[in-house]
């Protein structure tokens, strides 16, 4: 799956998720943080489909970025710090490698300069 260590990340255990209790799962996912940058969840359905909910730890609104980040997914949701990719599984470790890039660059151009 998808091996979130590469990028110096940490992944929790698969769970299974319902749209209320009761009902049939209908996709399962694990939260993951990657260094003191993001942290969220990976979401995979049961069609296949994986959604990465991205929720930054530096504080800035992902909306205003989005022209400068380079995905092979699709943004299908960006609030605040708050961002859900649609991608798929060859490309969901590029994407969330090309986050952790932005974010550090992001970083160190609002650290203060000496």
């Amino acid at each position: 799956m998808i091996e979130i260590s590469k990028i110096g990340g940490e992944m929790g255990a698969w769970r299974e998720v319902s749209e209320r209790p009761g009902k049939e799962p209908f996709a399962k996912e694990a939260e993951y943080k990657v260094q003191d940058l993001f942290w969220g969840k990976i979401h995979l359905r049961n069609t296949g489909e994986l959604y990465v909910l991205v929720i930054s730890k530096i504080p800035f609104n992902w909306k205003e970025k989005l022209k400068d980040l380079k995905l092979h997914g699709e943004v299908v949701d960006a609030a605040g710090g708050i961002m859900w990719i649609r991608t798929d599984e060859p490309h969901a470790i590029d994407d969330m490698s090309t986050i952790k890039d932005f974010l550090l660059k992001i970083k160190s151009d609002s650290s203060p300069k000496k």
